[in-house]
């Protein structure tokens, strides 16, 4: 188990970082997962079907990812690959892997009990 040392502002302490939720990219999600948005950025994107890098982001955005946004990954295309369609808010958008890529979520712990 690995300990990370985290000073902020007013003092420090010590955090196991395996209590820390792992931020992920969206496209790694799994099929009927939950999460936050947690950053875009299409500098991670490769693909030079968004135009210019700002682009993709700015796309993204209006879309409803935005920081804090919960999503859930509602279907997947033929064998698990794209397009996936993800559910944000009360709209359901599909996104192919380069975009889904760009976008980094926090996974939410299931509530199944």
């Amino acid at each position: 188990m690995e300990m990370t040392h985290v000073s902020a502002g007013l003092g420090s302490k010590t955090v196991d970082r395996m209590a820390m939720p792992a931020v992920m990219r969206l496209s790694d999600l799994k099929l009927g997962a939950a999460a936050r948005v947690v950053a875009v950025s299409a500098a991670e994107s490769g693909g030079a079907d968004a135009g210019g890098t700002g682009e993709l982001g700015r796309r993204l955005a209006e879309l409803g990812f935005l920081p804090g946004e919960k999503l859930k990954i509602v279907a997947r295309g033929f064998l698990g690959r794209e397009p996936i369609a993800v559910r944000i808010g009360t709209s359901t958008f599909a996104l192919r892997l380069f975009e889904a890529a760009c976008i980094r979520v926090c996974p939410e712990p299931s509530q199944q009990a």
